[in-house]
């Protein structure tokens, strides 16, 4: 099997009669949590539960992508996307937004389902394979970790639930905020204890399962935005070492669901076509929308379809720049590989595979918009709202800058992080970087090929917000103050702060 199919576990309840001497017997073919627990299937089930939470709303499944693209100003809201949805690149959310308080919810889920498989196949003595029970539970701590980095980075101070424990106790869920760096450091812990049970690769039938490099590439992402360069370059370099992973030599692969799970991937969320009505990204991920995993992106893209988005002119013009201190404008190959526009920038054809040949993008009627994570180059619409393009959390590209980064802003070698930056960009056939002829330092270098490399991959804002710089160039791009200081954090959503009586925020903001 090319995916991995994340099943989500359900207990098993058995409708009883109204006898009340019924009442006190016990079903032996009933499922508690004291019961479930106990083969290997069912530890597989739980962590298939945990996986799960990527497809829920605010995550991979629709939100995540808009939120942040619009957030970081690499898509601008079209005439099509109204409501909440539109509050990102205005700036104008507060705690009372529905998508934030789906994602919160989302990541918690993954933090508790993840914590509860920790805790059942530990207890699962009745499973002999212990390498296999190792290798689930150092899955749930990276998808535990990998919740917690999110929430983390947007939010904070954050609840930091540590274990799953049953309680009927409501009052329980009361819990105030741990410190940032605290949480931070139960992230690196579950990082940390995972990397040593997680498998190198899996069998086709378990592609897309958590593996060793996915773990340490995480690891080095937090460590970077932790400013613990030194460690951080270890993990980037034992990502690098281990052999699994290169740049492919199409750039464009890497947004089509024919080479998902390439030599690139690190780790990708897996979506499928599977069935089940199209439509469930809006809320049906375990009701009516059946065994459905895929995602609305291509459509809600598609500047043939429900063209929800424009690529913002703001991120168009970061590809156009001085080529190595001179006047002369430089285009970046990237842009017909990564947006539609005019003969000056972008790509200015679609269906060029489509049986009827290349078409003529109409610039003058669409301006610029998307072309990564769309089908157009296939065919002339997608149609409806069931993308499999396989949603990239980190692909090998990302890992060269980020160690570039931490080479950078460490004590490493420039050189050396110049030369890590030219692989990335010699893949697209740009002008290799050469600090002896840039009047551009090497940060600034490295600040433009991020955007450059991984526009539209929601990677801008959270870059931004970590470097510190996140309200004064989003205004200077916006041409207004819409962007506040408070903006590098969320706001806690107000459904959290209704139901968790000993959380505190600040200003009614977070």
């Amino acid at each position: 099997m090319k995916k991995l199919s994340y099943i989500i576990f359900a207990t098993i309840i058995l409708l009883v009669g109204c006898n009340e001497d019924l009442i006190d017997l016990e079903n032996p073919n009933q499922y508690t949590e004291a019961t479930y627990f106990k083969t290997a299937d069912q530890c597989k089930e739980a962590v298939s539960a945990a996986y799960g939470g990527l497809y829920f709303e605010g995550l991979w499944s629709r939100e995540w992508y808009f939120v942040f693209d619009l957030l970081g100003n690499e898509a601008s809201p079209a005439s099509p996307l109204q409501g909440t949805l539109a509050e990102f690149n205005n700036y104008q959310f507060d705690a009372t937004n529905n998508w934030l308080n789906e994602m919160w919810q989302s990541l918690y889920r993954i933090v508790l389902r993840s914590n509860m498989a920790v805790t059942k196949i530990g207890e699962a003595s009745e499973v002999e394979d212990e390498a296999l029970k190792s290798r689930l539970i150092a899955e749930a701590k990276f998808l535990r970790g990998w919740a917690y980095f999110q929430l983390a980075s947007l939010w904070g101070d954050v609840p930091l639930r540590e274990t799953y424990e049953k309680t009927k106790d409501r009052e329980t869920h009361n819990m105030p905020r741990t410190a940032k760096p605290e949480v931070l450091d139960f992230v690196e812990t579950s990082l940390t204890e995972a990397i040593g049970d997680l498998p190198v690769s899996y069998s086709d039938q378990n592609v897309g399962r958590i593996t060793k490099g996915a773990a340490q590439a995480l690891l080095g992402k937090v460590y970077l935005y932790r400013e613990k360069f030194d460690q951080a370059i270890t993990e980037f370099e034992n990502v690098e070492g281990s052999g699994e992973y290169a740049l492919l030599d199409d750039y464009t692969h890497n947004f089509l669901s024919e080479y998902d799970n390439n030599k690139e991937t690190v780790w990708e969320v897996q979506l499928e076509q599977t069935g089940g009505n199209p439509y469930w990204m809006f809320g049906g991920q375990e009701g009516w929308g059946g065994m459905a995993s895929h995602s609305g992106r291509a459509m809600e893209y598609g500047w043939n379809d429900w063209a929800n988005v424009y690529f913002s002119e703001d991120a168009v013009e970061a590809f156009r720049y001085d080529s190595a201190g001179t006047a002369n404008t430089y285009i970046d190959p990237r842009a017909s590989l990564t947006f539609y526009g005019s003969e000056e920038i972008g790509d200015t054809t679609y269906c060029d595979h489509c049986t009827d040949g290349p078409k003529l993008y109409p610039f003058n009627e669409q301006r610029y918009r998307f072309k990564k994570y769309n089908n157009y180059e296939y065919l002339e619409e997608e149609g409806l709202p069931q993308s499999s393009i396989n949603g990239v959390v980190i692909r090998y590209a990302d890992v060269l800058l980020m160690h570039a980064e931490a080479l950078i802003r460490g004590d490493g070698s420039e050189s050396e992080a110049i030369d890590l930056i030219n692989q990335v960009r010699d893949r697209v056939g740009a002008y290799s970087y050469d600090l002896t002829e840039e009047d551009e330092s090497a940060l600034e270098l490295l600040v433009r090929e991020r955007r450059c490399e991984l526009s539209g991959e929601q990677k801008r804002f959270f870059d931004l917000v970590r470097w510190g710089t996140l309200q004064e160039t989003l205004n200077a791009e916006f041409g207004d103050q819409r962007v506040k200081a408070k903006h590098s954090k969320l706001p806690i959503p107000t459904n959290e702060l209704d139901a968790n009586k000993a959380i505190e925020v600040e200003n009614n903001w977070n």
